[in-house]
């Protein structure tokens, strides 16, 4: 066996080695920046909701207020009526955060971050397929 022919097979081997190394490293780094894409576009979709949420509350219930007043009560009691919903609510959100934000919340963020990407997981299965491997 040629000496120099086996020397020029194996370094041609792990330069085919290093490319496909390289390659992967690559393609894990898009994997992860376009997760975290997905989940940055999420958080600022949630923002956004809440955003316009506040206002619509905000605009009912100084509607509430103007009503309140126009139907003969006090201003004063009608923002009182209001501090006392959102004091309600707020106590009723408190104590079922948990359920209601935190759990989805840990849910979403999994499913983004742990989502299993086809091409990756069926790039070995097809590569089996064509060298006619099972």
């Amino acid at each position: 066996m040629d000496i120099e022919k086996f020397q020029e097979t194996l370094d041609e081997t792990f330069g085919n080695v290093k490319s496909y190394l390289d390659l992967k490293i690559e393609l894990f780094k898009l994997i992860a920046f376009e997760r975290l894409a997905k989940f940055l576009t999420s958080v600022f979709t949630v923002i956004i909701i809440i955003f316009v949420f506040f206002f619509v509350l905000l605009f009912l219930s100084l509607a509430f207020v103007h009503w309140f007043q126009e139907t003969g009560g006090s201003a004063m009691h009608g923002y009182l009526i209001v501090a006392i919903f959102y004091l309600i609510v707020g106590i009723v959100i408190f104590l079922a955060s948990k359920r209601l934000f935190l759990n989805p919340m840990v849910k979403g963020f999994s499913e983004t971050a742990f989502e299993e990407d086809e091409d990756l997981l069926n790039s070995g299965d097809n590569e089996k397929k064509k060298n006619g491997k099972n």
